[in-house]
């Protein structure tokens, strides 16, 4: 990963992609498609979020990583920085998808400076856990048997099990009619981090009363921290 990110930032510098979200630096490595306009993407994400919460990224890079192929994602945050796929492999991808995509990573950077202030209580993770137990049990009401399924949904070392579970073996377009009215999202059920992250996407660029509604815990401690740490909202 290093030594491909070296040399696509060193080819990036001579093509002059980049760009400013903030006062953080956008390294286009891998052209996004032609339909793609990354000046609206990142006013957009600039509308959506303050440079206060996004201030500790170092950066976001946008190319084909093998990290982001190999787990079938389009988007991970790590050591502060926001990766992005080219979504080459998505034709049909749109501008407010990419900007959902950096909503989200941002979630995921706001939980690691707060993490105490979010989980100390423990209110988000009997939310979450209690979710998964209503899941579980409309799979089995719905004739789906297999075998370790209580570990399956609630050990936290099998995250990537349970997401190609249920990307892979229920489909998640099968899944969204029972989980529909638990989970903002079908990816919000592989761990609590996605359950906050993806909850955090809703508040910032989505349903607001949606995420109130079927996850009140989740959207008032997502509600209250942004209030108190952050003037714009």
């Amino acid at each position: 990963m290093k030594e491909y990110l070296k040399k696509s930032f060193e080819r990036s510098l001579m093509e002059k992609k980049e760009y400013q979200l903030h006062e953080i630096t956008v390294y286009i490595l891998q052209s996004l498609p032609e339909h793609i306009d990354v000046n609206r993407v990142l006013s957009r994400v600039k509308d959506l979020i303050p440079y206060e919460l996004m201030k500790e990224l170092d950066g976001i890079y946008v190319g084909d990583f093998p990290r982001l192929k190999d787990r079938n994602i389009q988007a991970m945050l790590k050591d502060n920085v926001i990766y992005l796929s080219s979504y080459k492999e998505i034709p049909d991808i749109t501008e407010e998808s990419i900007v959902n995509d950096i909503v989200h990573e941002c979630g995921h950077l706001l939980e690691d400076r707060l993490h105490y202030d979010i989980y100390e209580d423990k209110s988000i993770e009997n939310e979450y856990v209690g979710k998964k137990k209503r899941l579980v049990g409309l799979l089995r009401a719905g004739g789906v048997s297999f075998h370790g399924m209580g570990k399956l949904f609630f050990s936290s070392d099998m995250v990537d099990e349970l997401d190609n579970f249920l990307f892979n073996e229920l489909g998640y377009d099968n899944i969204i009619g029972l989980s529909t009215g638990l989970f903002s999202s079908p990816y919000s059920i592989t761990s609590i981090r996605e359950y906050f992250a993806n909850g955090f996407q809703e508040y910032i660029n989505g349903d607001r009363n949606y995420l109130k509604e079927i996850s009140p815990n989740l959207y008032n401690r997502i509600h209250n921290l942004m209030e108190e740490h952050y003037d714009k909202f």
